[in-house]
């Protein structure tokens, strides 16, 4: 189950739950530009397809991996 409030489905024992974003945004984030908020979507189903394949006992929350940070290239004057 995805959802921005994994307390609810942890509560009634659904097995695995991804943490979403947003209650009216669950996969994504209309804040973020349009290539942010596609890899921010594409984060949230890996994380998804993750935890379909892993053996659970009980309720898992399952969290979507922080982005890797862009490093900025340094420039010596």
């Amino acid at each position: 189950m995805m959802t921005a409030l994994p307390i609810i489905p942890m509560a009634v024992g659904a097995n695995r739950i991804i943490r979403g974003v947003r209650v009216e945004h669950v996969c994504g984030d209309p804040s973020l530009s349009e290539s942010m908020d596609r890899e921010l979507t594409r984060r949230i189903v890996q994380t998804a397809l993750g935890a379909l394949e892993t053996e659970v006992d009980g309720p898992t929350l399952f969290e979507p991996a922080e982005p890797a940070e862009t490093k900025e290239a340094v420039h010596a004057s």
